[in-house]
């Protein structure tokens, strides 16, 4: 998925933080990796090898993929690990070695997507193959690791530091990401999303940002979900869409 062009005027990043925030610190983001972890496999499954442009594209898509679980990863080790030590030592351990397994697999993926992109003939069909299965591995591992995290660490970390804590968490993360970055990872999240987390998230916006902040936000969304989906959460927002 192309990044979605933002107006320099526009503050993604100001209208995330002045959204009220769930205190479900997983949800929408990994929602967002997983519909690019499933696109970017079916993707490779279907690829023709023949064709250059698609293995050019797919072995960009790879290499923005392994960008995006980068960041995500780097966050989480930096907001939200140092709570894990604190609340479950042991899930903490698995947790930094997931991570860097998984860190390799991703690397390893993109690679062979580089070779696969160099590649021609019967070869070109053979390592496509190969790739999109290594892929498929490694997106079951990483539902794995998304689901201790959503179902053990989230439920730690919510008993340990309530609605409040939570929030304050979420909002240092936040504030940390360049607006790019979280145009980003907005344009994979929002159609990822169901109609109530998207009138959430972008009503919460709406409510706490600039009106011009918004409506680059608005525009974002627009410019990633159908024109029905936009329109049944500018229903229950009041809007135009």
């Amino acid at each position: 998925m192309t990044t979605t062009e933002i107006p320099t005027t526009t503050t993604i990043t100001e209208a995330a933080e002045a959204a009220p925030a769930s205190p479900d610190l997983y949800r929408d983001v990994h929602k967002g990796i997983r519909a690019e972890l499933f696109t970017t496999t079916v993707e490779a499954g279907t690829l023709d090898p023949s064709d250059r442009a698609s293995r050019l594209g797919l072995s960009g898509r790879i290499e923005e993929l392994v960008q995006k679980l980068n960041f995500d990863a780097h966050h989480e080790d930096e907001f939200i690990q140092p709570t894990i030590e604190q609340v479950l030592p042991t899930i903490a351990e698995r947790i930094v070695s997931d991570h860097a397994l998984l860190d390799r697999r991703i690397q390893d993926v993109f690679e062979m997507s580089i070779v696969v992109r160099e590649s021609c003939g019967p070869d070109a069909r053979t390592l496509g193959h190969e790739l999109y299965l290594e892929l498929a591995s490694f997106t079951s591992a990483y539902l794995e690791h998304q689901n201790l995290e959503e179902r053990v660490v989230y439920a730690a970390l919510a008993e340990t530091l309530g609605p409040v804590g939570l929030m304050e968490m979420h909002h240092a993360l936040v504030s940390s990401i360049p607006p790019q970055e979280m145009a980003s990872f907005l344009a994979i999240m929002i159609p990822a999303m169901n109609v109530d987390d998207r009138t959430e998230l972008l009503g919460g916006m709406r409510m706490g940002a600039p009106a011009e902040v918004f409506a680059g936000v608005w525009g974002l969304a627009g410019s990633v979900l159908a024109p029905a989906d936009l329109a049944a959460v500018g229903a229950r927002l009041g809007i135009d869409a």
